[in-house]
């Protein structure tokens, strides 16, 4: 390779981690996060034709590690290097991964695109670790067939996808993310309001009800306070009902693969 090359490849790489300033410093004087940078960048400025990377972002700050996500993605996608990257943080995942394998206890339980990780995820453990905040499991004190359209919850009867299997347990659960989840004038779950997390163009209403504390995410422009009394309603499309026995999802309309 030409030194000119290698030069460039050095200060592309340097500018990418902010390391211009660490490239004639001995690493055994860096701090931990530094460490980490310049490991980072001695493996990218190599271009391999694969990289192992184990968590490489868990030591820098908030703002320099999502600023990273997207430098990383940038740099993948002009290199075409296959990239294994393991990471607790499901965000670092759902931006970066064109395919997500979702671990617990050494097993792959689900592995797909972000979307269909996110959607349509395949047990309770995957649809509470990725989201932020997490998918609401509402408890179903009913078995349920094969074939069936419909739950009832707290005296209320609500659709759902048509279920292509039944449930081994009678106690089972229904999972909607926050953003399927409505306030309703009529019908719905009763709950008392306990929080209201404001967060820009949305609110995130932490919401009591006899069945369980649950998340909604609602326009900024819906007006709520904490105590008052409220009623809950979902999308009746993407219900996703898992077996209380088994944790897992049930194959359905919407759930089929």
């Amino acid at each position: 390779m030409k030194s000119s090359e290698i030069k460039e490849r050095v200060r592309e790489v340097s500018q990418l981690l902010r390391i211009e300033h660490l490239l004639k410093s001995n690493v055994s004087n860096l701090a931990g996060g530094d460490r980490q940078r310049v490991a980072l960048g001695r493996a990218i400025v190599r271009r391999p034709a694969a990289f192992l990377m184990d968590e490489p972002l868990g030591t820098l700050d908030t703002e320099f590690r999502e600023k990273m996500c997207l430098e990383l993605r940038k740099l993948h996608n002009r290199i075409q290097a296959t990239t294994v990257y393991v990471t607790h943080d499901q965000t670092e995942a759902m931006t970066m991964g064109d395919k997500i394998a979702v671990m617990n206890q050494g097993k792959i339980l689900q592995n797909g695109t972000p979307n269909e990780i996110y959607s349509k995820p395949r047990s309770k453990f995957v649809g509470s670790f990725i989201g932020s905040p997490s998918m609401n499991f509402i408890p179903i004190d009913s078995a349920i067939e094969k074939g069936a359209t419909s739950i009832f919850i707290d005296g209320n009867e609500f659709n759902i996808p048509e279920q292509h299997e039944g449930t081994i347990a009678d106690k089972n659960f229904i999972g909607i993310r926050p953003e399927k989840m409505t306030l309703s004038e009529n019908q719905g779950i009763s709950g008392e309001v306990y929080a209201s997390e404001y967060l820009g163009t949305r609110n995130v209403l932490t919401i009591n009800t006899e069945v369980g504390q649950f998340k909604v995410r609602v326009s900024k422009d819906i007006k709520v306070s904490p105590l008052e009394n409220v009623k809950i309603s979902f999308d009746s499309h993407s219900g996703i009902i898992f077996d209380g026995t088994s944790d897992k999802a049930l194959q359905s309309a919407y759930m089929t693969i």
